[in-house]
């Protein structure tokens, strides 16, 4: 059997240059500057030529990666302990595209042992240990401030086996830690795809194995504004209905993922031309095609979509159309990134409210003999269905309510902007009704607004939409008043006896100091004294 290109080379760093080994050297840096001396007009390429043979790239600038401070300091560690180890995945990635930053997730491969080198690394780091999975022997590594690592012992014969089994040739490409000079495995050749710009992939039985990374495969494709390839369309369209199988804390994750990207309408709508949808969501599927009348621009899926989008857009708060909210901005800001339960920020969930607001038309829906179409209760039909989606996805209890509450409350601000004046009492009732999701809901109806006509508007009905958001985000972070009387104090003034008439007159007293008919203790019982006359 005649002897591979680079079997002279094993275990040396080569330095090539239009396809001939021009520069030989033990370090990187030997095989640079022997090459710069036979060619010194070229720019060689270094590769590490390994044990076997196979000739492996040094990354252009591998200084994206140690400038991160945790992967320098594992770097050191493992090397000072020559433990040979990997980073994988998205990281490795993001680093070739430039875009590696402290929010990238770090997953790390080791040859074996992969609880044990977590283990000792969590040691090291003064971090939290936990056995993700001791089957697969994948450890956890997690930080104070809830950042966490995966280290994972190979899969199959080793390094290059246990890249050929994952999910994407872009994110099949090692990148080793442990050695003076860095150089990646790419077997898959992800690093041409990462030029081209193309998901594709790793096997044809990636999404058979794990029908999720047909979600996940978008939710790429989105973030990086890649096209996926045809043969890996086709996977997806195959392999799509095994997502009736896959947990729904694992789905809840990667949708979460998927509807953080930049468009989000847009990318979700890519998993119903890919035939996802009847496996992701089957409740969403009567609302293809389905028409709406005027003023809406779009059938109703699509309206949703741009709902979706429309929520990327304006979640910044900084569009000019919203410069009457421009003093409600910083409580605005912490009000949206503020975590519920879960450990999910109220920003984070807008998008699921957004897919999910009008899911309750296809069951209301009605033409009358004047052929326009209504969907009388949609909203409180849409809760009951949301509700039922979110318990399945796993959401805690508390984002569920959140998310159900823009979806019960989504049609009241529309409707307050609809009437010629809006009274102070009109907006202290829907706070009262949407609780803590009130801002929330007010804002989604500036996106509904959009979704509607296509595009935030300028005109009047934008102008009274925007004054009702106002108006209840102010309410809704103002001081809370006193409380002027207690049920104690009507029980023992009034001689009542206890029930639910207490708390409709304290919620009617409420009303009434919100509005300002009553703003002493004394103006509170001579009001309540004449309604129980």
């Amino acid at each position: 059997m005649p002897a591979a290109p680079y079997d002279p080379y094993k275990n040396r760093w080569i330095a090539q240059a239009e396809g001939r080994v021009v520069g030989v050297g033990e370090r990187a840096a030997q095989a640079y500057q022997a090459a710069r001396q036979t060619c010194p007009k070229d720019r060689p390429r270094l590769f590490f030529v390994d044990g076997e043979g196979i000739a492996h790239p040094q990354p252009d600038n591998f200084d994206v990666w140690f400038e991160h401070p945790l992967l320098r300091r594992i770097a050191r560690l493992w090397r000072e302990e020559g433990r040979e180890g990997y980073l994988v995945g998205g990281a490795v990635r993001d680093g070739l595209l430039g875009a590696l930053d402290a929010e990238t997730d770090l997953d790390l491969l080791v040859p074996a042992g992969g609880l044990d080198a977590a283990r000792a690394l969590a040691n090291a780091l003064r971090a939290a240990f936990y056995p993700l999975d001791a089957e697969r022997d994948v450890g956890r590594i997690v930080f104070p401030d809830h950042r966490y690592l995966d280290v994972a012992a190979c899969r199959g014969g080793g390094v290059l086996d246990d890249l050929r089994l994952r999910d994407f040739t872009i994110n099949a490409i090692a990148l080793r830690l442990d050695t003076p000079d860095p150089y990646l495995l790419d077997p898959l050749k992800g690093g041409e795809d990462l030029r081209q710009g193309v998901v594709r992939v790793a096997s044809e039985r990636a999404i058979r194995d794990d029908p999720l990374r047909a979600v996940r495969a978008v939710r790429i494709a989105a973030r990086l504004g890649f096209t996926i390839e045809a043969d890996t369309r086709r996977h997806i369209e195959a392999g799509a209905s095994g997502l009736s199988t896959v947990s729904g804390e694992r789905l809840r994750d990667e949708l979460l993922k998927l509807l953080a990207v930049d468009k989000p309408g847009a990318a979700f709508g890519r998993l119903h031309t890919l035939h996802v949808l009847p496996h992701l969501l089957p409740e969403a599927l009567p609302m293809v095609g389905m028409p709406q009348s005027p003023p809406h621009r779009y059938p109703l899926f699509d309206h949703t979509l741009a709902v979706m989008d429309a929520w990327a857009a304006l979640s910044r708060l900084d569009d000019p159309r919203l410069a009457a909210l421009e003093t409600l901005r910083p409580a605005l800001h912490s009000y949206f990134q503020t975590e519920l339960a879960g450990n999910l920020s109220r920003a984070a969930l807008m998008p699921f409210a957004a897919l999910l607001h009008d899911i309750g038309k296809p069951k209301t829906f009605a033409q009358g003999t004047d052929g326009r179409i209504r969907f009388f209760g949609h909203p409180q039909v849409g809760a009951d269905i949301a509700r039922r989606v979110l318990n399945g996805w796993r959401f805690s209890r508390q984002a569920t309510a959140f998310v159900v509450a823009i979806v019960r409350h989504h049609m009241r601000p529309l409707l307050l902007a609809n009437q010629k004046t809006v009274s102070k009492r009109a907006i202290h009732r829907f706070v009262e009704a949407a609780g803590d999701a009130a801002p929330a809901v007010a804002f989604f109806a500036l996106l509904d607004h959009a979704g509607i006509y296509g595009s935030p508007g300028e005109g009047a009905a934008w102008e009274r939409l925007v004054s009702v958001v106002e108006r209840v985000c102010r309410m809704y972070f103002a001081p809370r008043p006193p409380v002027l009387l207690t049920g104690g104090d009507l029980i023992r003034h009034f001689h009542l006896a206890p029930g639910p008439h207490i708390g409709q007159l304290l919620r009617r007293l409420r009303e009434a100091q919100a509005t300002g008919e009553a703003n002493s203790r004394e103006e509170a019982l001579a009001l309540v004294g004449r309604w129980l006359e």
